[in-house]
């Protein structure tokens, strides 16, 4: 019995000790702050807080996945924040009496980069749904626009 108590003890010792280690590191506090700014969607907060961690222990491993996956969701995010500038240059072009060949030929050319940035994006199991969903939803805007433009040109 004296035995048990010791290794129990020497047990909860070292899970007090490990725990200590990753409340009061620096770098495992910036990866909790930064797993919480990705829950919330503050992907570039995740990123920078996770960037710093992982430049202080380059062995944390969530501070690495966590960069990793921000990586990730901020690529949708530029997607659709580029997908809306373009929709918006492409629909002043649309309430035009005539579009020139050469706004043609752009709005087309916004269609491709737009199609083939999609393509090249790869979704995670970690990426908010909502955001792979836009993303997928302003591409096949793409794809039917490309496909209109092709006819008319």
């Amino acid at each position: 019995m004296r035995r048990y108590k010791s290794w129990l003890a020497i047990t909860i010792l070292m899970l007090l000790f490990l725990a200590a280690y990753f409340i009061f590191n620096p770098s495992y506090q910036k990866s909790f702050e930064a797993k919480l700014y990705y829950s919330l969607g503050d992907y570039d907060k995740a990123y920078l807080l996770s960037k710093e961690a992982f430049d202080l222990e380059p062995y944390n491993r969530m501070a690495n996945s966590v960069m990793v996956q921000s990586q990730y969701a901020l690529r949708y995010v530029n997607y659709n924040k580029e997908a809306q500038q373009y929709l918006s240059i492409i629909r002043s072009y649309a309430l035009q009496e005539k579009i020139t060949l050469s706004q043609q030929m752009r709005m087309k050319m916004m269609c491709d980069i737009m199609i083939e940035k999609h393509q090249k994006m790869q979704p995670t199991i970690l990426i908010d749904k909502a955001l792979v969903e836009q993303s997928r939803q302003y591409y096949e805007q793409f794809v039917k626009l490309h496909e209109q433009i092709t006819k008319a040109i």
